[in-house]
């Protein structure tokens, strides 16, 4: 009887905590996921074609395979710091510029009511200055 009250909890509590964690970062791995391929795909393409051509250069100069390959990782290694880099200030950047976008126009639409007044410019007629014009 203990035995089976024994196996009851330790189910129960593996059930609660393992069942939990994974619901959980299957909650947040899916979308991340999603945004991860979206992403990383074209960064990695990105970076194929910048080292490939490198590659091939270095390879058909005949330099050997060691300082080929080192020099092409080190270049793919910079350019992807690079795209990182971009891609951490089009984060930044994105929302700033939307959240200027969005007050110019709230700040326009609120001078705009303000400055209304029944009248408009049109209503009024433009002065004219006196001359051989203003005789005909």
């Amino acid at each position: 009887m203990w035995l089976a009250i024994k196996a009851l909890l330790l189910r129960w509590v593996l059930a609660r905590s393992f069942g939990g964690l994974v619901s959980f970062l299957l909650l947040l791995a899916v979308p991340l996921a999603g945004v991860l391929k979206v992403v990383g795909l074209p960064l990695l393409i990105v970076v194929g074609i910048v080292g490939l051509p490198i590659l091939l250069v270095l390879a058909v100069i005949g330099l050997p395979i060691l300082l080929v390959v080192g020099t092409v990782g080190v270049i793919m290694a910079v350019v992807g710091t690079m795209l990182a880099a971009g891609l951490a200030l089009l984060k930044i950047a994105l929302p700033v510029i939307v959240v200027v976008l969005v007050a110019r126009w709230v700040w326009g639409m609120v001078r705009g009511r303000r400055g209304d007044t029944g009248t408009t410019s049109e209503s009024t007629p433009p002065a004219t200055p006196p001359g051989p014009e203003a005789a005909s």
